[in-house]
């Protein structure tokens, strides 16, 4: 497990716990951190971050940390989005609800 996850922003280093994260998401830019308060880049990779975290994969794109999970939203086409604890909006796959259900004893 990973003590610190550190993130590169504004010519600096900034070292997270990942208790703090409440997301992790990738883009054409990199993989990016959320927290309740800010956003940094990452240079470790969603799958290092899966493996040695707290974070679970909802999305082939984005990782959640349970803990931040406020609501789990059912949509059309067997889709769902998760809110979390400070409002931000994550979406979950098919490929990865039953998985995400599973988890929270939710089928």
């Amino acid at each position: 497990m990973l003590e610190l996850i550190p993130c590169t922003g504004h010519n600096r280093i900034i070292l997270l716990r990942p208790a703090e994260i409440e997301t992790a998401y990738s883009d054409l830019s990199g993989v990016h951190v959320v927290s309740k308060t800010s956003k940094a880049t990452t240079q470790l990779t969603l799958k290092t971050l899966e493996e040695k975290t707290p974070l679970i994969r909802c999305h082939r794109q984005y990782l959640i940390h349970p803990q931040a999970i406020r609501e789990i939203k059912l949509l059309e086409n067997g889709l769902a989005e998760i809110t979390t604890q400070s409002h931000h909006q994550v979406p979950v796959s098919r490929r990865y609800l039953k998985e995400l259900k599973d988890r929270f004893g939710l089928n």
